[in-house]
């Protein structure tokens, strides 16, 4: 009986612990982590993948807030200079995959504004000076994104540009926007 309570009172405070000590998505998106000046350390590439994995619209939506173009273009070469093409591939998918939540405009100081078509493309600027960078990474990069490879000849930005060709003219314009803030060379 009294092994039974201590074996409980064990697994609880090991929960707790774990509870307590594991970052949040917010946490992981301190200034420390994506607007620190430098490459980020194997451990921090991990924690940035890992909110990107868990919130990418969030991480995009906080980086563009910031212009944290710099940071985000790091972020995205150490990622396919790691081998981890796929998983950025894999994240970028998770921010075109709905086409309409990117056209949806919202109201704010009195006029109307793109955000989700705004935070994607700013991410995906980020991601076409990587890929511009690391072209190698490219075949892994589609295959995660689920889209094949550029055509001969075709341009990497015009590649991932694609995925907002539907947008209507103003949700457009705020994503080519973005993507030019974050791809400045």
């Amino acid at each position: 009986m009294m092994i039974r309570g201590k074996v409980v009172a064990i697994l609880a405070f090991g929960t707790l612990f774990h509870y307590e000590a594991t970052p949040t998505v917010a946490q992981r998106l301190s200034g420390e982590t994506f607007l620190a000046a430098g490459k980020p350390g194997l451990e921090n590439l991990e924690n940035q993948a890992l909110a990107v994995d868990n919130d990418p619209l969030g991480v995009a939506n906080y980086l563009e807030g910031f212009r944290a173009g710099r940071a985000l273009r790091q972020y995205a070469s150490s990622m396919l200079t790691d081998g981890q093409a796929n998983r950025l591939g894999k994240q970028w998918a998770a921010l075109v995959a709905d086409p309409d939540a990117l056209a949806r405009a919202e109201r704010k100081d009195g006029s109307l504004w793109w955000p989700r078509a705004e935070d994607v493309g700013f991410f995906t600027g980020g991601v076409s000076y990587a890929l511009s960078k690391h072209p190698q990474a490219i075949q892994a990069f589609s295959k995660g994104a689920g889209r094949p490879e550029p055509k001969a000849g075709q341009e990497i930005e015009e590649w991932l540009n694609e995925a907002a060709a539907s947008l209507s003219r103003p949700a457009r314009s705020a994503f080519d926007r973005a993507f030019r803030a974050a791809a400045t060379r």
